[in-house]
């Protein structure tokens, strides 16, 4: 429930800089500045923070309005079914909530926050600072018809000439439709061009297909032996109960392997020097068929969006109930008429062609994040192989992860098509997650959390030194996230021994920071973890958790501009903070009163997988039962 009552006002600012707003006779609307509300202040960030059920449900209900619209009274995912019920709508970006693919995901839910308060408020005035997005001024003008803006105080002319001649800028010019066949070659092209010699031959004897990223491969280039940092020690136990498995791996450039020719290479390597008990697919591959499928597909929804959809959606907006879904429709246009609709039907096609080779009544397993790619292997499987579907949490579930929310209501997915039979949760937390998320007690099973199995032993070994503390840092894989981190750090001179362990993907340069001094380390995690007496984190990073997991004091770093993606969100003990005040005080909170000596449990670790073995047996026994009958 929400802590504050609507305020009365004749005036609005609402201040989108990070620093303080100046004084104004009215009400005033922090966007991107944490700090508690008052009557006539409100931080839309603070509000995120202590109400966040009451608005995350209301925003989820905005997208399943807009999910849920309907065009010449039918349902708008009925304009764009591929084959029977799936939709490519189900595959749009507003949709599918994933915070890692919209640039507008927070700004989205911030705008809910604010039409909340704004409700029933006539005003003869609203200001508004700049930068602003243009969806925010659209949203005002529709709201109040006329707004105005307080005057730039600062012009950056060479970011401005640099954004103007940018690749983003040329894009954002081009029209969707060209985007869109732009990105038909460019996909073809990442994923090795078109492979006219395709093998459909169908599997015979596998019982079990595990489907997991290629990046999450721990094989180093010169071993041939398979280890995954997400499936932990679950392959030699399938390979102790000789269960014949197949890994279908989705391909994302990564360091160790840039393109799909050098992971092409890795995968045969695997296939030549291991038992015919387990084999190695990429799931990425484009044959003439697909091709076909996809350019007809593209074409035709093409034509259905332009001509028959989208001018009905402008009067859609005049809606009072879908006035704050504004920044969604520039996603949607690109999800069903630009590149996000090529890859979004890529997607679909290249996955139903290598479900169609697999064993008929085998064993599905992958990892839960309920991105696209899974909806439409979940589809397909239990439409021509089982319902035998099990999808697994490798960390906790976050609570603005909004991609774990599953909605029952929505349109064209009542059905559960698109749902695993079970999931497996690692641990309390997940569990909990996935409960306010709604799904059932009865859809979930429990499971060793194979990411952090080798925690436990850690927690033995711990090593820490009064006479030199050390203050460990976790940055993050964006830079302006890291750089906003150890910002807060500067000129604070902790009476600490700080180390900072880099993102992989995010080198860190101590010249960027000379206020900071600081040691930079690639060691082991579980290493640094070992001797840490305080651990500062990213928002987003599973580094929290092993930390928390261990009984230390864990900080993270809460930047105004985004919601808080932390796995610890509304974790007693774990201490949030926007700036160098907050910082300060956690510290010195943390070593006058320490930390909870007992914790809550957060994972199941029993290195022997006792919970793994009953799944696999149970799974096992289906398969016979499910082949005899």
């Amino acid at each position: 429930m929400k802590t504050k009552e609507k305020s009365r006002t004749n005036q609005i600012l609402i201040w989108t800089e990070s620093s303080n707003p100046p004084k104004f006779d009215g009400l005033v609307f922090l966007w991107n500045l944490y700090q508690k509300s008052t009557k006539e202040i409100i931080s839309v960030p603070y509000e995120l923070e202590v109400n966040a059920f009451f608005f995350r449900e209301r925003y989820l209900n905005l997208i399943d309005k807009v999910s849920n619209i309907q065009i010449h009274k039918k349902d708008i995912d009925s304009y764009f079914r591929i084959d029977d019920t799936f939709s490519l709508w189900w595959m749009n970006l507003s949709f599918e909530k994933n915070y890692g693919k919209s640039d507008l995901f927070s700004n989205s839910i911030k705008l809910v926050v604010l039409e909340y308060y704004l409700e029933e408020i006539e005003c003869s005035l609203v200001k508004l600072s700049q930068p602003a997005t243009k969806e925010l001024v659209k949203y005002l003008t529709l709201r109040f018809k006329k707004v105005s803006f307080l005057n730039l105080t600062y012009i950056d002319y060479n970011n401005r000439f640099k954004h103007i001649l940018g690749l983003r800028k040329i894009k954002s010019i081009l029209p969707y439709f060209v985007l869109g066949l732009i990105s038909i070659f460019r996909y073809v092209k990442f994923c090795g061009g078109i492979n006219f010699r395709s093998n459909h031959s169908q599997d015979l004897a596998e019982k079990l297909y595990i489907y997991d990223y290629f990046f999450h491969l721990l094989t180093e280039e010169n071993e041939s032996e398979f280890k995954s940092a997400y499936w932990g020690t679950l392959p030699n136990l399938i390979n102790r109960n000789q269960i014949e498995v197949t890994y279908s791996h989705i391909y994302v450039p990564s360091k160790t392997y840039p393109t799909i020719k050098v992971a092409k290479k890795k995968i045969d390597e695997f296939n030549q020097s291991i038992d015919s008990k387990v084999k190695h697919k990429l799931v990425e591959q484009i044959t003439i068929s697909v091709l076909w499928q996809v350019i007809y597909h593209y074409i035709k929804f093409s034509l259905i969006y332009l001509f028959c959809v989208s001018f009905r959606f402008k009067p859609l907006l005049d809606k009072k109930e879908l006035r704050p879904s504004l920044y969604l429709w520039n996603e949607l246009k690109d999800s069903m008429l630009g590149s996000i609709a090529v890859q979004n039907l890529f997607t679909y096609f290249t996955i139903k062609s290598r479900v169609e080779t697999a064993t008929k009544n085998a064993i599905l397993v992958y990892l839960l994040e309920n991105q696209n790619w899974e909806k439409v292997l979940v589809y397909h499987w239990k439409k021509v192989i089982s319902k035998k579907i099990y999808a697994v949490t490798h960390a906790t579930v976050r609570f603005w992860d909004l991609r774990y929310s599953f909605r029952m209501n929505l349109s064209g997915f009542r059905q559960n098509e698109c749902k695993p039979e079970k999931i497996v949760y690692n641990g309390p937390l997940s569990k909990k997650g996935l409960l306010d998320f709604g799904y059932k007690e009865e859809d979930l099973v429990p499971g060793e959390a194979l990411r952090f199995l080798g925690l436990e032993t850690l927690r033995k070994n711990k090593i820490q030194s009064k006479q030199n503390p050390i203050f460990l840092v976790f940055t993050d894989y964006l830079f302006s996230v890291s750089k906003f981190q150890l910002e807060l750090l500067e000129s604070l001179h902790l009476p600490y021994r700080v180390i900072v362990k880099p993102h992989p993907a995010c080198p860190i340069d101590k010249y960027n920071f000379p206020n900071l001094n600081f040691e930079i380390t690639m060691e082991h995690s579980e290493t640094l973890l070992k001797t840490a007496s305080i651990v500062f984190t990213s928002n987003v990073t599973s580094a929290a958790l092993e930390a928390y997991y261990l009984g230390l004091p864990v900080i993270s770093a809460r930047d105004p501009k985004e919601v808080n993606l932390s796995p610890l969100f509304g974790v007693k003990d774990v201490h949030f903070v926007s700036s160098k005040e907050e910082l300060k005080k956690s510290i010195e909170t943390i070593e006058k009163d320490g930390i909870r000596s007992k914790r809550n449990p957060v994972f199941f670790t029993n290195s022997n997988l006792e919970k793994w073995k009953k799944i696999l047996n149970v799974s096992i026994v289906l398969f016979y039962f499910g082949n005899m009958i």
